[in-house]
């Protein structure tokens, strides 16, 4: 459709077409019908202080502005390059720099113009001030090209930046906006006022904010009262909003836009931001690392669909006061509220608008603090969704009448799958829960079987599933593959990476093993790093001859004040646990160098001291989890973990520092005859095939070692390098 158009368009512009004009640019220059100019090439500075124009079309039809080795300088950020009225078919074209006014193009009450390949940058420009959003275009606030009222556009393969709008639509119709860098504006890359069936595809509008105040005035997209838009394919990362939609007082007017494939990640307010409003569509989209994915307030009608939204500061997707809104097959990851419902404080005139009828179902939520939060939400439906690695799953509150949770997939909460805080009975049927046992299915709910004044849970009938593996055995080190970690909350800032919170294998920083596990965040206020073992099939572990949690540790803060707070929790399934509470004196101890940490399973110890203490129901012998919680009172922090462990009485290792720590270079890798290492300390050296099988132990006496290996068949190896409590593995192939 967009090519016939074009073609259409340019057919009819080539038919008018009579006369071919070279021109200067100057001040006040009418422009006729049915006419090509041709500006001459050169570098301009030419002011309009009339504001009306420095080439002016009025009630003109037929006419191509090309302007190729064209640089026009307006000096004063007033006035307009080109001023449109009430005229059809204008091609504007090529040209190398339109920059200093107060828009480049500025276009009212006219149909078919096309706008390509045209560098209208550093116009209109303001850092400081709150912007208006419902204003008209009489306020428009500057930038590369203002339309009103204009119906059949293009506008494509420009550059609109560095001012406070790229294209400003103001009760347009029908223009196609597409391939167009419209990055690093301070108000809106693209800004839509009541315009309507237009497509946004393939803009780069990322880092659309006001550096010197509160960047949730800006955004990427403005959708104002705007219906029918396909928008779809566009970089709208790293500004204020990604999109924010609003129709406030016209909601009565269907949207029915649909949003798809935007990368919306890194805003500092919210990915994509829609309110009151009817009937959008969120397809495919990435809303991740913003203050929230998705903000919905007052929407209702909305599908949200196959959306990515990870590592977001508070929700993933929050909605206040919507109803009849579906939300599928999503992943909903590592955010403090997956998704949250609820009803505030009435907004004149939708006070009377309440929470109902949400639909979610086949999402996936991994890694969140709570999965689902729904306050004052009726008929609440979930159905299909996959639920793992969660702090909480899902959690009522207010009225919950007619909420239904039927046919999900729950594993490994760590405090409840289902919580049910209202007085209304839930119906859970045809669950799986992770576990055939009813008496610990029935731990991780939370109804009137545990609070008398709740409503109760109804949970049965439910699926079965196989008996996970019961392992009493100790695992040698849980900071290493294939074990998921968590931190919760995982707050973030994703939009500075300076505050982006995330937990990630380190393969370069570690002790033991083959990686640490590494955990940033930004807020640093209360993060709890926890553990969980992959593939769903440790049950508990039995820690009854256990003396000892012992792991080596390493921190970073950005704060003079170091840390404030530090506990370690060592719980199960049901809620319960036992609290570790240690001063702060381990994690500063551990500022920029590893340490080894000793937690007497009975509290106490030495030189670092841990008061032990019982929160619920748990016993030594049926513990599944292990959480490492520190606090610099909302200042940013690193931690890494590595060899996490339990000891049996009598096992404990030694409590020592490295004084230096080993690294492995070995070389040349593939090996012949021999390979050298790199080795900074006197260390303990072997060499293993695939199998585990030792074949070759060392002592290094230097700071290079050479090792034979021509009697190696071809094939892997593995060294190890062992000092002072510290392991390291590197491999190498035998040719």
């Amino acid at each position: 459709m967009k090519k016939l158009f074009l073609y259409l368009m340019t057919t009819v512009l080539v038919i008018g077409i009579q006369a071919q004009t070279y021109i200067d640019p100057v001040d006040n220059t009418d422009l006729e019908s049915n006419t090509t100019y041709i500006i001459n090439p050169g570098v301009y500075s030419v002011a309009d202080p009339g504001n009306d124009g420095i080439l002016r079309i009025d009630n003109k039809e037929n006419i191509i502005i090309d302007a190729t080795g064209v640089s026009v300088d307006g000096s004063d950020y007033t006035g307009y390059f080109i001023k449109i009225n009430n005229s059809s078919n204008i091609l504007i074209r090529n040209f190398e720099l339109i920059e200093q006014y107060y828009y480049a193009v500025y276009i009212t009450n006219s149909d078919i113009i096309e706008v390509h390949d045209c560098n209208f940058n550093y116009n209109k420009v303001d850092s400081t001030g709150w912007i208006s959003i419902w204003t008209n275009y009489t306020s428009a606030l500057g930038g590369g090209v203002m339309m009103y009222q204009v119906n059949q556009g293009l506008i494509h393969d420009n550059m609109m930046k560095f001012q406070n709008d790229g294209v400003a639509l103001y009760h347009c119709d029908n223009i196609d906006i597409w391939d167009n860098d419209f990055s690093w504006n301070t108000s809106f890359g693209i800004r839509m006022y009541f315009s309507d069936t237009c497509h946004i595809h393939f803009n780069n509008c990322s880092h659309v904010n006001r550096p010197f105040t509160n960047p949730s005035d800006c955004a990427a997209l403005l959708v104002l009262v705007s219906n029918a838009n396909l928008v779809e394919h566009n970089d709208l990362s790293y500004s204020g909003d990604g999109v924010f939609l609003g129709q406030f007082e016209y909601s009565n007017i269907p949207n029915n836009n649909i949003f798809r494939y935007n990368e919306c990640s890194y805003s500092p307010h919210n990915a994509i931001e829609a309110t009151f409003a009817d009937g959008n569509v969120f397809y495919g989209n990435k809303c991740n690392y913003s203050h929230y994915g998705l903000w919905l307030g007052y929407s209702y009608n909305s599908l949200v669909d196959s959306n990515e939204v990870i590592g977001n500061q508070y929700s993933g997707i929050a909605i206040d006061r919507g109803f009849n809104n579906t939300i599928v097959k999503n992943i909903i990851s590592e955010n403090p509220n997956g998704i949250e419902l609820w009803e505030g404080d009435g907004i004149p005139p939708y006070q009377n608008q309440y929470s109902h009828d949400y639909f979610i179902r086949q999402n996936l939520f991994e890694g969140n603090s709570e999965a689902i939060y729904a306050h004052n939400t009726e008929h609440l439906v979930l159905k299909d969704n996959i639920f793992k690695y969660n702090n909480n799953g899902v959690r009522l509150s207010g009225d919950a009448s007619q909420d239904t949770i039927l046919g999900n997939a729950f594993t490994t909460s760590c405090f409840y799958h289902i919580e049910n805080g209202s007085t209304d009975d839930i119906t859970a049927t045809g669950n799986s829960f992770g576990f055939t046992d009813e008496d610990i299915i029935e731990c991780n709910i939370w109804d009137k079987s545990d609070n008398p004044a709740l409503g109760e849970v109804i949970w049965h009938p439910y699926i079965p599933v196989p008996d996970p593996v019961v392992l009493t055995d100790y695992i040698e080190d849980m900071a290493e593959e294939p074990a998921r970690w968590y931190a919760y909350p995982e707050a973030c800032w994703g939009y500075d990476s300076s505050f982006a919170a995330y937990t990630e294998w380190d393969y370069t920083d570690y002790v033991v093993g083959e990686a640490s596990i590494h955990h940033q965040t930004g807020n640093g206020w209360d993060v709890g790093l926890h553990y969980w073992p992959e593939g769903d099939t440790v049950r508990m572990w039995s820690l009854s001859l256990a003396d000892t949690l012992t792991f080596w540790l390493k921190t970073s803060n950005n704060t003079t004040y170091g840390f404030q707070f530090h506990h370690i929790r060592v719980g199960n399934n049901c809620g319960g646990y036992f609290k570790y509470t240690g001063s702060s004196s381990p994690l500063n101890a551990a500022n920029g160098q590893w340490k080894l940490i000793k937690v007497p399973l009975a509290g106490g110890g030495s030189p670092y001291s841990y008061s032990k203490s019982q929160i619920g129901e748990v016993s030594l012998d049926e513990i599944n989890y292990v959480s490492v919680h520190a606090d610099t009172w909302d200042f940013g922090f690193e931690i890494w973990l590595d060899g996490v462990h339990f000891t049996s009485f009598g096992t404990g290792e030694q409590e020592i520092d490295p004084p230096q720590e080993i690294s492995i270079q070995i070389y040349p890798n593939p090996a012949q005859e021999y390979i050298k290492l790199d080795l900074p300390v006197q260390a303990k050296v072997q060499v293993f095939d695939i199998s585990g099988r030792e074949l070759i132990e060392l002592t290094s006496n230097s700071d290079i070692r050479k090792i034979d290996v021509s009697g190696l068949e071809d094939g892997i190896y593995y060294v190890r390098v062992t000092y002072e409590g510290q392991t390291i593995s590197r491999s190498f192939v035998k040719r």
